[in-house]
């Protein structure tokens, strides 16, 4: 199924490199956690990381610096010669000054130590896929593609089942093609869900009544008032 907006790529395709099968499979085991539809692919030999390298695009690499037959910094040096450049985080047994040097200046985005934690690869995981969110949505409405910067969205609510109404600091999108639930994974945090149909940019909100359960927002030199399910205006009044 195609989507109207930009969203992340289809399938995230990673790459694991690391001799330790348990080390693989830790990593492995947290990427599909957080990426269920990540296509991922491991392996112990840099000879064959390399060929699979060449001949497929990946997304994000996971590297152990220490490796027989080929350092990961080697193996990555290779990378980079072929023109490839996915998101490589290294992984080394030790603190090495001088590998993590070298390693900056491959383009290495983390470098994380062994005993692998939880905590480690779940944060080199989250900063990469922050990495991916987009700046703007594209939308298909009546009267062409739109392209909405995520920044001056106001508010979104369904009109119809698959179209929604966007509210951004420019104008307002009568009816744009899309589903609400599937456009609120590209939004930040401050964005809340006011009620099951509609989400408003908490920056944007003027005034909340508990007692109405609404909330303002400015728009250009107006105000639009939203309505607020009884059940989200608890967490609409604390944030």
């Amino acid at each position: 199924m195609h989507h109207p907006f930009q969203t992340h790529p289809a399938m995230h395709k990673i790459l694991i490199v690391d001799d330790e099968r348990p080390a693989r499979n830790f990593i492995a085991e947290l990427v599909v956690s957080y990426i269920p539809n990540a296509k991922v692919t491991q392996t112990g030999n840099p000879q064959k990381a390399l060929a699979y390298l060449q001949n497929e695009e990946y997304d994000m690499l996971f590297l152990d610096i220490r490796m027989p037959g080929m350092s990961g910094l080697e193996l990555l040096e290779q990378i980079k010669r072929s023109g490839k450049d996915p998101y490589t985080v290294i992984i080394s047994a030790h603190c090495e000054f001088d590998y993590a040097v070298k390693g900056i200046e491959l383009g290495v985005v983390k470098y994380i130590t062994k005993p692998l934690y939880k905590e480690k690869i779940s944060e080199a995981i989250q900063t990469y896929l922050q990495k991916l969110k987009p700046n703007t949505l594209k939308f298909k409405a009546p009267d062409g593609i739109k392209h909405i910067t995520i920044a001056h969205i106001i508010a979104l609510e369904v009109v119809a089942k698959g179209k929604i109404r966007i509210y951004s600091s420019n104008e307002i999108i009568p009816c744009a093609t899309g589903r609400l639930m599937h456009v609120r994974k590209f939004l930040p945090s401050h964005f809340l869900h006011i009620r099951r149909d509609c989400i408003v940019n908490r920056h944007a909100i003027k005034r909340i009544n508990p007692k109405t359960n609404e909330v303002t927002v400015n728009f250009k030199d107006q105000e639009l008032v939203f309505k607020v399910s009884r059940e989200r205006m608890r967490v609409v009044s604390s944030e």
